[in-house]
């Protein structure tokens, strides 16, 4: 199944301070391309999900931390690694059923900076 559809979500699991940064692009309403990221300071473990628009047919996301960090997709069991650069970033196309890796500096280029605006967010443990 395709990943964003049917509630197949990406998750991000961090270890360590850092940012965690994410593109949308190739708009089908001509709305521009943006680029931002979604900071944390917590030393141990944080937890994100990566949102989508339909407006936006591309996504790729890169790990910015001293520690590691991993995806999943939904409820999946299986963790792979985050891209540490626009270089080797994680990347998916609409309609793609897996991540991809792939090097999205040149589009990233030409994005908006949206930081604390993008659709990376923190899911908060209970407290």
């Amino acid at each position: 199944m395709a990943i964003f559809v049917r509630g197949q979500s990406v998750n991000v699991t961090t270890w360590s301070p850092g940012h965690l940064y994410l593109y949308t692009g190739g708009s089908n309403v001509g709305a521009p391309s943006c680029v931002g990221g979604t900071a944390t300071t917590n030393e141990g473990i944080t937890r994100y999900i990566i949102s989508f628009s339909h407006n936006f047919p591309k996504f790729a996301f890169y790990w910015a931390g001293q520690g590691e960090a991993v995806y999943h997709i939904d409820n999946h069991l299986v963790r792979k690694p985050v891209g540490k650069s626009w270089k080797e970033a994680c990347y998916i196309p609409w309609g793609a059923n897996e991540v991809q890796t792939a090097d999205v500096c040149a589009d990233v280029q030409h994005a908006l900076p949206r930081d604390k605006e993008t659709t990376v967010s923190i899911i908060h443990d209970k407290t």
